[in-house]
């Protein structure tokens, strides 16, 4: 790590808190949604790493202006087509360096013998292209070549984005000139393969310039996963989320067990994983088969929990749900968790719950007991009692006798799965096991009963949703799913989810999946775009014309309300359409509007006249 205090103050975006760090990685990463202020912290960082011994560029998402294709004169653009005035020199590199450009890499490959051969051999190697340097006229212009039919041409007007930007991404990390680079969205036009190849690149680079001068240290503001390389706990700590209106968060300080169930996990660490660190609502699940469905169906329903910065991620397990759940208090990040109903019992996620304050603070403020785990351990002790009870009698009644035969079949050690086949029993056949029991069984049969749902609250308090059938598999409607032996998964899981593809009624899906849609609603933040409140403001700015038209006399018909230009029908017609109008001869009026089916799928008319007012009016 290397050691630099930095205090950094942006009132417009944090108020008055500052962001303070003192320990930094070889590679940094600043990551979180558009929007969160990560450039202008990327602009501080450079003027704080421009002193004791470190020398900072900043490359900016715009870095290639200047090497664009074409020249669109004053409107801006590849000033620099025709090449760099040799005898400029060092202002091309003044106004780079000042706006975060990239065009004077070129004039750094003409200076640097040593960085042009390392981009040669780059351009030859994989393109099959070459760069040439050529002198005209008191110019430099950069030409490229391709190997293969000797066709050479110039590199601003006639290459592609990402070679250009493969290029002076390049030319600046091998620059010794500097020995921290900061580079704002590395990403850009590269294809994937291109984007390892260049973290590839940062890595041979990155390390302490203060101990070592031939190292750097990296800054990368990325929306990439490709980017965000995790290989150690040093590198998650080297992670910098924004978001909005805060403070950029950063992991600090991690206890034993989070640190040794870390280090297992981050071999696993993947590309998908790691969209939580560019969403402010993600949403964890266990695996990959409630991913598909709830996504799926989000998506039939025509609800779009992108807009809220949300996505559903699977995570594997229950012990990597802690590990997100515990990373992203680290990073006070808003997350969700959908897990299933054995999550009480066992697993990593149980235990961050019961440490969780919010979740011991709602057991305490609504008189359900001292702390969660406590309640957890009495509902565990009284569902062994109620299994025993099944176990060592008999019954006559099938759906008990299939009961017992599955608690019959776990050993001690499984002994959570006995207790969760308890609970499912009482889910599922509650009104018949209630008629077995009596006397202190019957008590604790109805706590149970009661207590579930308290518990299962306690853990929406940290916004932990526990299906309360069980698992995702019990709320298919394709397939006879036994809530006893969920043994059948993929199949179970490739019909369901054929089926949601197929369909196309949203009003259907509902109805079919009300109760997973109950749980899943609560649990994904959505955001609704408001088109009809939208729509109502521009329909009633177009009334509002048409009334004072007619009352002018300007309007006496259909025909003088299209062809008014103060009522601009031809534009309004985009959204509505006329369907009549009737004007009286003392310029009382009655209109009937309709608005297009590509707004609100729906058939609307709206009927107005010389009274209808803004304050009651809606589509």
């Amino acid at each position: 790590m290397i050691e630099k205090n930095v205090d950094i103050s942006i009132p417009l975006l944090w108020g008055q808190d500052h962001f303070t760090k003192n320990e930094w990685g070889h590679i940094n990463y600043i990551v979180g949604p558009n929007g969160t202020g990560k450039t202008l912290l990327a602009e501080q960082l450079k003027n704080h790493f421009s002193n004791d011994g470190f020398t900072a560029r900043y490359l900016s998402a715009e870095r290639l202006v200047g090497l664009e294709k074409k020249n669109e004169g004053r409107f801006g653009g590849a000033n620099l087509a025709k090449g760099f005035d040799i005898s400029l020199f060092d202002d091309y590199k003044r106004r780079a360096e000042g706006h975060g450009l990239s065009s004077s890499g070129i004039i750094i490959l003409k200076e640097r013998l040593d960085i042009r051969i390392k981009i040669e051999a780059l351009l030859s190697d994989i393109f099959g292209k070459t760069i040439r340097l050529a002198e005209q006229g008191g110019y430099l212009k950069p030409m490229m070549q391709n190997k293969a039919s000797g066709n050479e041409y110039g590199l601003s007007e006639s290459e592609c984005h990402g070679l250009k930007e493969l290029i002076t991404l390049l030319t600046f990390l091998y620059d010794p000139a500097k020995n921290c680079i900061i580079f704002d969205e590395p990403e850009l036009h590269l294809h994937p393969q291109y984007q390892s190849f260049f973290l590839e690149e940062l890595r041979k680079v990155a390390g302490n310039p203060l101990e070592d001068p031939s190292k750097k240290v990296i800054f990368l503001i990325t929306h990439s996963p490709y980017f965000i390389d995790i290989k150690s706990l040093s590198d998650l700590k080297s992670i910098l989320v924004c978001g909005p209106g805060k403070v950029p968060t950063y992991i600090s300080d991690l206890d034993d067990n989070d640190r040794y169930v870390l280090n297992r996990f981050l071999p696993r660490f993947n590309t998908h994983h790691k969209q939580f660190f560019f969403s402010p609502n993600p949403v964890f699940v266990e695996g990959y088969t409630d991913q598909q469905i709830i996504s799926i169906l989000f998506e039939k329903l025509g609800i779009n929990i992108g807009a809220s910065g949300s996505c559903v991620i699977d995570v594997g397990g229950k012990d990597e749900l802690g590990v997100f759940y515990r990373l992203c208090q680290a990073l006070k990040v808003d997350c969700r968790i959908i897990a299933d109903l054995d999550a009480l019992f066992r697993g990593r996620l149980r235990s961050v719950i019961c440490e969780d304050d919010r979740a011991n603070s709602y057991i305490q403020e609504n008189g359900i007991g001292v702390n969660i785990s406590a309640e957890i351990g009495d509902l565990e002790s009284k569902l062994s009692l109620l299994a025993d009870y099944i176990i060592n009698n008999d019954f006559e009644l099938d759906q008990i006798g299939s009961l017992k035969a599955r608690l019959e079949g776990f050993s001690e050690e499984e002994v959570h799965k006995k207790r969760v086949s308890m609970l499912l029993g009482i889910i599922n056949i509650g009104d018949i096991l209630r008629n077995i029991f009596d006397g202190e069984l019957l008590a604790n049969f109805n706590l149970i009963s009661g207590r579930l749902g308290q518990l299962l609250s306690a853990f929406k308090s940290t916004n932990t949703y526990i299906f309360p059938k069980g698992e995702i598999e019990h709320y298919y409607t394709q397939s006879e799913v036994d809530y006893l032996n969920i043994n059948n998964k993929d199949a179970w899981f490739h019909s369901e989810r054929d089926y949601l593809l197929e369909m196309h009624d949203a009003q259907q899906l509902r109805q079919e999946y009300g109760e997973l849609l109950d749980v899943v609603s609560e649990a994904v933040p959505v955001v609704d775009l408001e088109i009809r409140k939208h729509i109502t403001f521009e329909v009633f700015e177009w009334i509002h014309r048409v009334q004072t038209g007619i009352a002018k006399l300007e309007i006496k018909n259909e025909e003088d309300l299209k062809r008014s230009a103060k009522v601009n029908y031809t534009l309004y017609q985009q959204i509505l359409n006329l369907e009549s109008l009737i004007i009286n001869e003392d310029l009382t009026f009655e209109c009937i509007i309709s608005i297009n089916r590509s707004f609100i799928d729906e058939e609307i008319q709206i009927t107005f006249n010389q009274e209808t007012n803004a304050h009651s009016f809606e589509v």
